[in-house]
């Protein structure tokens, strides 16, 4: 740890900047066995992409001893190079204090705290409570994720003057905000936005939070599929904001639109509609941008001939050079 636990507000508010990028588990074609050949390419190829960070996505299909062998690989592969986060995604308070114990111990400079969808708190309290054993049995410092995926009844899902509490915690250091409310995000940055740091993971509102929050890094997500690494426009637009050049900003944004909108509307017709994430469509966008790609396993949503076709359409006028699958014309708008 490059830490100790009393520091981890200091320590972040120095390496909480730009872009923490999520690795998804690769499989190998016929057994789908977890592939250490393709996750390693893909942190080598994350670093390129100049994240400060990148987080596993551990919802995928894969086993608690998958998972640390996943950490494990990409600790090393990273070397000090990016940052590496866990999501806590599993089942029991017990096991993930286990796994964020193990995290520490593999060289992880950050846990995601997550509830899993078995937990039930009968008052925000109990969230409270939750949160605070995770925190005081690990040292490593932790990002709170209120999510819609949890739809607590309490106002907001996860009311900001709870969360207030939460970031006075000694190792809370930041918070991925899972809740698109515009009007929650401002109550959590008024009320402790000079505490902890928070992010939204998505692109097309970074000029909101950003100019009038200070907002200092944005994550985790996709944002890779967005650039290549010869082509950093992302992480070109977080920073053109943070600079204040916004003519040069809204160029980006805007030439990058066709591509957003249809990442954009995938998500809605699959996660909204049905509560699950096409991670295939995210791993064939991957594949068009030089990374290892391929099959995920069940439970999975079928990305049909036309939707390869329509994502590789709108990443193509967006101006990305793919390097599979494309002819590499301009046909940004």
């Amino acid at each position: 740890m490059q830490y100790v636990k009393s520091e981890a507000k200091d320590w972040a508010r120095e390496f909480y900047k730009g872009l923490e990028c999520i690795i998804m588990p690769s499989f190998t074609p016929e057994e789908l066995a977890l592939d250490e050949k393709g996750i390693r390419h893909d942190v080598r190829e994350l670093i390129k992409h100049g994240c400060f960070s990148i987080a596993l996505m551990t919802e995928a299909g894969t086993t608690v001893e998958e998972d640390r062998l996943m950490l494990q690989w990409c600790v090393e592969e990273a070397d000090g190079r990016v940052g590496v986060n866990l999501p806590l995604r599993y089942r029991s308070l017990k096991e993930n204090i286990e796994m964020a114990r193990f995290a520490e111990e593999a060289g992880c400079d950050s846990v995601l705290l997550r509830y899993p969808p078995n937990f039930h708190p009968g008052s925000p309290q109990d969230i409270y409570e939750y949160t605070r054993a995770i925190c005081e049995g690990i040292n490593l410092a932790v990002v709170l994720f209120p999510s819609s995926k949890n739809m607590f009844p309490f106002p907001g899902g996860i009311p900001p003057p709870l969360l207030k509490k939460m970031a006075e915690i000694e190792n809370v250091v930041a918070m991925k905000a899972g809740i698109t409310d515009y009007t929650w995000m401002d109550e959590c940055f008024r009320l402790f936005g000079d505490k902890i740091l928070i992010s939204y993971p998505h692109d097309d509102a970074w000029a909101i939070f950003i100019r009038n929050y200070g907002m200092q890094w944005s994550g985790s997500g996709l944002f890779h599929v967005f650039q290549t690494p010869d082509d950093l426009r992302e992480l070109r637009l977080f920073n053109s904001i943070q600079e204040g050049k916004m003519d040069e900003a809204m160029e980006l944004h805007w030439k990058m639109d066709p591509w957003r909108k249809t990442f954009q509307q995938i998500h809605t017709e699959t996660y909204r509609t049905g509560g699950l994430y096409h991670f295939q469509s995210w791993k064939y966008a991957e594949e068009l941008i030089g990374m290892t790609g391929g099959e995920m396993r069940e439970p999975k949503l079928t990305l049909f001939p036309r939707d390869q076709e329509r994502i590789r359409q709108a990443m193509l006028a967006s101006g990305l050079k793919l390097v599979k699958g494309a002819d590499n014309e301009d046909h940004s708008i």
